[in-house]
């Protein structure tokens, strides 16, 4: 969740994209959306607030312009952090955080970075098509491997750090 929502996701090395297998994706999915639920959203010096604001209204315009572009290249939007309000805060630039599934490859959502609390979903059929499909991408350089397997967790050939 930090990894992809703190800092608004308007960081450098932020999450922006899960490539997953296709036989877990939906287990994946249901258990961001769990989190997603879950986050704080506030002032950013609130010791609670676990997602504050972007960092001006121009910024918030273009997520949300990025957003809608999702929408309308087909990608499945899940949970929709626009038209956020914080009480007492209704004239922040908050945006909550947003999650896109069966984002496909071509889509400039799962393709570009957006600098801000987008998190695409981009389901693979196996190991190989998403080792293949992140090495497509120009923004795979923080890549990492989550696995069970020994085998694939060394065989990673991308530039990921291998985590089991």
């Amino acid at each position: 969740m930090n990894s992809s929502f703190g800092s608004a996701g308007e960081r450098c090395m932020a999450l922006p994209t899960i490539v997953v297998e296709e036989a877990v994706a939906d287990q994946l999915v249901a258990f961001l959306v769990k989190f997603i639920g879950e986050l704080k959203i506030g002032p950013a010096y609130e010791k609670d607030s676990q997602l504050g604001p972007v960092i001006n209204a121009e910024h918030k315009k273009s997520i949300e312009d990025w957003i809608q572009k999702g929408v309308d290249e087909g990608a499945k939007l899940v949970v929709d952090g626009r038209g956020v309000v914080v009480k007492g805060y209704e004239k922040g630039f908050y945006l909550g955080p947003t999650l896109f599934d069966h984002v496909k490859e071509g889509m400039s959502i799962g393709d570009k970075e957006i600098f801000g609390p987008v998190l695409c979903i981009k389901r693979v059929k196996d190991f190989e098509e998403g080792i293949a499909l992140m090495n497509a991408n120009e923004f795979a350089n923080g890549s990492s491997i989550f696995t069970q397997s020994g085998y694939y967790a060394a065989s990673s050939r991308c530039g990921a750090m291998a985590a089991w």
